[in-house]
């Protein structure tokens, strides 16, 4: 990714037919089919708005409706959203899901913003035929080696991505010959630890390997069986404050390792370590000039809300659903089953930089992560 079309994009759904008014036909099949009047349509957003990762969710929740209120607005369309609160919960995020498939105006998701909510949510997706498109989701299973959930896509992309690019700038652009990992036992951490500790020992490291709980808040007993000798911890987390809690309990009992998070980790107003790093699935627009307009919008349109890189695929993933249901609104109604090919299809300029294509496994392509640098909490992009 390396230019941004956001005045081709604009043009280009700015010059859509605008959506006209009409009364829904019955239902075929309840869920698996669901008609909605296309002056009545709403997408789901199934994140984490509060607990833990509450600033993550409310930040994708924030930039959705940043692009429903400007995609309304261009094209003449009603969309609104339903919110759905997974608190980090896989269990919450199926039920929020089990909520946008009762609703008959939810056409498509925006999320589950979690990986593990997308395993407790795919297969009822799929039975209703209901398009998601997750913002944030990055484990690799998902959709390798073969697409688990057929109406489920991400612009984003996956850790398959991610752990390379990780275990290669520790070793080589940080030059660690001694790394602990570790992991929050969850659907998302695990396997990325799993494969980020491999990647590091074949490149010859030598690694050690540490568990937490998503919820802990103390790792001082972890913090003192960090050798003097370990160069960087690897803390693949989905919670910014435990990252920056580790980098501050490292730096108290005097140890040298700086903390290097996943992208679950990338937050400027929670991850604020001395020295440390973090990876991301999507560039911070702060850092691309060619997106000032379009953050000086956002700032606008919520008042100077605060934001990383967690948003704006959001509103990515929103437009793509939009101008997939204003295409089948041609003919003035709208089902669930018609959208899935048509956000299979989509080539949607993107805000981040190019546009969005995806694969026949439901990924983007082509898509990268972005490494930044943190140097007494203040964000630099490093690779």
């Amino acid at each position: 990714m390396r230019k941004v079309l956001i005045a081709a994009g604009l043009a280009v759904l700015a010059s859509a037919a605008i959506v006209t008014a009409a009364v829904a036909k019955p239902e075929a099949q309840s869920g698996a089919a669901s008609l909605a009047s296309c002056t009545n349509v709403s997408l789901g957003v199934n994140a984490p708005l509060t607990g833990p990762a509450g600033f993550l969710g409310q930040e994708q929740l924030s930039w959705a409706a940043f692009a429903v209120s400007k995609y309304n607005k261009q094209n003449g369309t009603k969309f609104k959203i339903v919110q759905g609160d997974s608190q980090l919960d896989a269990a919450k995020a199926r039920t929020a899901t089990q909520r946008f498939i009762s609703n008959k105006n939810v056409m498509a998701v925006v999320g589950p913003s979690i990986s593990q909510g997308v395993v407790t949510s795919g297969k009822l997706l799929t039975k209703a035929k209901l398009v998601a498109i997750s913002p944030s989701a990055t484990r690799v299973s998902l959709t390798i080696p073969k697409r688990t959930y057929p109406t489920f896509f991400r612009n984003v992309p996956n850790d398959s991505k991610q752990a390379p690019q990780v275990a290669t700038f520790v070793r080589t652009s940080l030059k660690a010959k001694s790394v602990v990992v570790v992991d929050s036992q969850d659907d998302y951490s695990v396997p990325l630890a799993d494969s980020i500790q491999k990647l590091l020992k074949a490149k010859g490291a030598k690694v050690s390997r540490e568990s937490v709980a998503a919820t802990d808040t103390d790792f001082s007993s972890i913090v003192t069986n960090v050798g003097s000798d370990v160069n960087v911890v690897v803390f693949a987390t989905q919670t910014a404050s435990q990252a920056h809690t580790m980098s501050q309990q490292l730096r108290e009992q005097g140890k040298k390792a700086l903390v290097f998070g996943t992208d679950g980790v990338y937050s400027p107003t929670q991850y604020k370590p001395r020295l440390g790093y973090v990876s991301v699935f999507a560039v911070d627009l702060h850092f691309l000039k060619s997106a000032r307009k379009i953050v000086a919008e956002y700032n606008r349109f919520s008042k100077n809300k605060a934001f990383g890189a967690f948003g704006p695929p959001s509103y990515v993933a929103a437009w793509i659903e939009m101008s997939a249901i204003q295409k089948a609104c041609a003919d003035d109604t709208v089902s669930r089953a018609e959208l899935v090919p048509l956000v299979q299809k989509s080539n949607t300029p993107s805000i981040l930089g190019g546009s969005v294509q995806f694969d026949r496994r439901g990924d983007p392509t082509p898509t990268a992560f972005a490494i930044y640098k943190v140097t007494d909490g203040t964000y630099s992009r490093a690779g």
